[in-house]
């Protein structure tokens, strides 16, 4: 009787761990999303950056990251429409970044930066995302991208 008891307390306890992990963890992309949300948008809305050529593909790229940040705090969303949203907003981020790459500005380097570290945020949140780990690295070793 003692044993079914600390069993059942044990199996309730491991259960109200995990669901707070998941709370977290999902609180933490909600948190991520909605910073590269902000951070997409406003270089979106620089003049300074618009005046560079990108204005169309940054303008791109904030739309994406706000139907990401609308689905990851859709309460019917699941994990799979969550990572189809994501590869929408990887996909962009990647093009413009390879843009921004290509352009050799400096200036374009620094708008940018805000977005690869909220970017990066959400791609941890995500636990890492398989599409393209190299491009993840190089913005992480990347030096141009710092102030």
């Amino acid at each position: 009787m003692a044993f079914a008891r600390i069993a059942s307390v044990a199996a309730v306890i491991a259960m109200m761990a995990t669901l707070g992990a998941c709370a977290t963890t999902h609180g933490g992309l909600r948190s991520s999303a909605d910073r590269l949300e902000r951070n997409a948008d406003a270089l979106a809305r620089d003049s300074s950056f618009e005046s560079s050529g990108y204005s169309r593909d940054a303008r791109e790229l904030a739309a994406e990251t706000h139907d990401f940040q609308r689905t990851v705090t859709d309460s019917r969303a699941d994990r799979r429409d969550i990572d189809a949203a994501f590869a929408q907003v990887s996909n962009r981020y990647h093009a413009l970044r390879d843009e921004v790459d290509r352009s050799d500005s400096r200036q374009a380097q620094l708008d940018f930066r805000p977005v690869t570290d909220a970017y990066l945020d959400v791609e941890r949140a995500m636990g890492g995302y398989p599409s393209d780990t190299r491009r993840s690295s190089r913005d992480r070793d990347d030096d141009s991208y710092r102030r």
